[in-house]
């Protein structure tokens, strides 16, 4: 683990801020071991999502085309939404 460490202040939501102080209690740890947790977590948690994405799209049987012309249909596909 990096033992580089920046500061960042978080403002939160009053109950949210007593139920993070008691679960840092209970479990014997500074507040900041718990929000730096959860945000590992998350950001964990996201990657994965994005990878189990990839591989749904890497396992659909579509046709492939040149890139050129598939560049093409990608750009017009996406002038067409931005005009929407």
């Amino acid at each position: 683990m990096d033992t580089a460490t920046e500061r960042l202040e978080v403002t939160l939501p009053g109950p949210t801020l007593v139920r993070l102080r008691q679960e840092a209690r209970r479990r014997g740890v500074p507040e900041a071991d718990l929000v730096n947790e959860a945000i590992e977590s998350l950001l964990a948690g996201d990657r994965q999502a994005r990878v189990r994405a990839a591989e749904a799209l890497c396992r659909v049987a579509a046709p492939v085309g040149d890139w050129a012309d598939m560049k093409q249909e990608i750009e017009a596909a996406r002038t067409a939404a931005e005009q929407r």
